[in-house]
């Protein structure tokens, strides 16, 4: 079996492979307070709940982008399944064409998203990750990552409102009924759904043009992603475990 980690600022997310099927995914809430043992405790209540042992396990593929919690993490994978992960980034870029410098800016998650989308989909294909940050990766029709934008996300936009505006209150993530708020909730619950599926089609028509395609395939991921994608004029297909079968391909062809 492999196990998969994507470590984001919010989530950590595992999912584990068995005979190239993804067995189970399951989340923790990325502290950064927790050590090494600490984390090791976690997986092994993880493989309980799931009734795998760690054993079971011949592999381990890990992206982050805390990296003060990478060896932390790192360790608990050591100390649980007794293998050394394969960490994306640096120079192991799962054979992903790159097109921007220098590459040792390239984000983990953004090389587990653009392989997962090239090993996946239609070229060229524009990746819309809502995650702590909304981003949008750009893999051309030749499978060559072109690059990303990247802006504040769902949660940040809402907490930044709430933190800086002393009339505004915290609110949940809600897809309000209509775009015309009729109260303060309503209001911020229109600006930030809406706004964020205007700023996404606004951003794919852009970066279609920039790019001279007249199509491309249009993924979603993320936490945010379906909640938002409807709210969208562009078609894009969810995909929620996209960068976990990025991590799987990026494994298995460092093992080639």
């Amino acid at each position: 079996m492999l196990l998969a980690i994507d470590m984001g600022n919010t989530n950590i997310t595992l999912g584990a492979y068995k005979d190239g099927e993804l067995l189970f995914v399951s989340r923790l809430y990325t502290s950064r307070h927790k050590s090494g043992d600490e984390y090791a405790i976690d997986l092994l209540d993880i493989f309980g709940l799931y009734n795998v042992s760690p054993s079971d396990f011949s592999g381990c593929v890990f992206a982050s982008v805390v990296p003060e919690l990478t060896q932390a993490l790192s360790t608990a994978v050591k100390r649980t399944v007794g293998i050394e992960p394969v960490i994306v980034g640096g120079e192991n870029y799962g054979e992903l064409r790159v097109e921007i410098l220098p590459v040792s800016y390239l984000g983990a998650d953004l090389i587990a998203g653009a392989v997962g989308a090239r090993e996946k989909y239609p070229l060229p294909c524009l990746v819309c990750d809502l995650g702590t940050a909304t981003k949008i990766l750009v893999i051309d029709k030749d499978g060559i990552f072109r690059g990303c934008t990247i802006s504040p996300g769902v949660k940040i936009s809402m907490d930044a409102l709430a933190k800086n505006a002393a009339l505004l209150p915290s609110i949940s993530f809600t897809t309000p009924e209509k775009a015309i708020g009729e109260n303060t909730i309503e209001c911020m619950q229109s600006g930030i759904v809406f706004g964020t599926a205007a700023m996404l089609d606004g951003m794919i028509k852009r970066i279609r043009q920039e790019l001279g395609y007249e199509e491309c395939t249009l993924v979603a991921t993320g936490g945010y992603s379906t909640g938002i994608i409807p709210c969208c004029e562009e078609k894009l297909i969810y995909d929620e475990n996209l960068l976990l079968d990025g991590l799987k391909a990026i494994y298995e062809k460092s093992r080639k």
